[in-house]
């Protein structure tokens, strides 16, 4: 019965886990789905990041389909997650919270799309595992530097991301598909 108990105790810890690491980039995963979700079904007319300009290189610097208004919808997006939490939590500074994980992750999105095409891959064409990282990784740097989650107390640490990097890298390809089978995305991956 001991062995059971200890078992039932240590699933609902990987449990809880999961479930803090998910709530902790929420602002994060709500920025990078955003843009494809309102600039595909709301806004036309978009903008390029590097205004259609080369790079040293002769290739784009971010390529067509990375956009103010997808930078700006992202980073919105965040922002109310991490006002929703304010709300919730009644701590202001959650909107700085989300502000940051949107910024993170739409600047994380931009700099591997800059990779990519130093690469020579096209837009579109999958950069497994930086498409389902970089926006993660650069999110969790800029919360860190900035210390805001020791000020929403909230210390979101190596453990969240080791666990947040394991969900997206099962969630990302998943939800591609699901915008792709929603006509959201020209691609599947």
């Amino acid at each position: 019965m001991i062995r059971v108990l200890s078992c039932v105790n240590q699933a609902h810890s990987i449990y809880s886990a999961v479930v803090n690491s998910i709530l902790a980039f929420l602002p994060a995963l709500i920025a990078n789905g955003s843009p494809v979700v309102v600039i595909g079904k709301l806004i036309r007319k978009t903008t390029p990041m590097d205004f259609n300009h080369k790079f040293v290189d002769g290739r784009p610097i971010l390529g067509r389909s990375k956009t103010w208004e997808g930078f700006i919808v992202g980073t919105i997006c965040g922002s109310i997650a991490g006002a929703a939490y304010g709300i919730m939590l009644s701590n202001i500074l959650w909107i700085v919270y989300g502000l940051l994980m949107g910024l993170g992750a739409m600047v994380g999105d931009a700099l591997n799309s800059f990779i990519k095409r130093r690469l020579n891959i096209p837009p579109g064409k999958p950069f497994i595992p930086m498409d389902q990282l970089s926006f993660v990784l650069v999110a969790y740097a800029l919360v860190k530097v900035a210390g805001i989650d020791s000020l929403v107390g909230y210390n979101v640490g190596l453990t969240e991301l080791a666990i947040i990097i394991y969900v997206v890298l099962v969630l990302h390809p998943l939800t591609n598909l699901i915008a792709y089978k929603l006509g959201l995305k020209d691609k599947p991956w």
